[in-house]
């Protein structure tokens, strides 16, 4: 099947298509999937997000020059029909190795130095191939949707956003949120994440190869990309 490329910033039309693809619906687990969150897409077609998101490339490179690495895909993602027109018109198989694929609040690039990110960090889950679309899939609506954020109102933490990344025999997948060092805002999150998803998609332990969360502060690199950035 040959997929159409998304043309940055709506600049040329992509399809207007708004419904999932039609590889995922007619996966075995699309019935499981569509009971757990037609009601999220219901209640989304006719509003807005409550926030608006931007879709990045970030193309892999030992370079901390991210004005080379990171694209923009599409600027403004404000509702759920602009949401697929975007996500059922992207080549995924086309990610290269290493590479990822960002949908963050707009505002807020997807990398440790921007503001919003310094003290965060992230969930990160090691999916199979033959799971990572459907999964990334999910967590991306449940994301702009708001089931993640409603539930950490209480502790003032924030989710900004989630990332695909390629690896040789699995991907990726990160949820991101503000508050790095609030515990209880982790475990909330954590929680919410996993009975939010669909049975078949759920990781069944943690550890370093299901899931596990990380600081930003964490990775090898960060002082000085962050020492980077604030002497440039």
């Amino acid at each position: 099947m040959t997929v159409p490329k998304v043309h940055v910033n709506d600049q040329s039309p992509v399809a207007d298509d708004t419904s999932p693809t039609r590889e995922a619906a007619e996966s075995p687990s699309s019935t499981t999937r569509k009971s757990l969150h037609q009601n999220i897409i219901g209640k989304l077609r006719p509003l807005p997000f409550q926030y608006h998101w931007t879709v990045w490339y970030d193309r892999h490179s030992e370079s901390t020059d991210y004005d080379k690495r990171l694209y923009v895909l599409h600027e403004d993602v404000a509702d759920i029909a602009t949401f697929y027109r975007v996500y059922n018109n992207y080549p995924w198989d086309k990610v290269r190795l290493r590479d990822s694929v960002h949908i963050f609040r707009k505002g807020v690039r997807p990398i440790w130095e921007d503001p919003e990110n310094l003290k965060g960090g992230c969930w990160r889950f090691r999916v199979p191939k033959s799971k990572a679309q459907e999964f990334f899939h999910e967590i991306a609506i449940l994301c702009m949707a708001n089931e993640f954020q409603a539930a950490l109102e209480k502790e003032h933490d924030h989710v900004l956003g989630v990332s695909s990344s390629v690896r040789f025999n699995s991907h990726m997948i990160s949820v991101w949120n503000k508050l790095g060092s609030n515990e209880r805002s982790i475990k909330i999150l954590e929680r919410t994440i996993l009975e939010r998803l669909s049975p078949e998609l759920r990781p069944t332990s943690s550890g370093p190869n299901s899931y596990f969360y990380k600081r930003h502060d964490e990775n090898d690199g960060y002082h000085e990309a962050v020492a980077a950035h604030v002497s440039s």
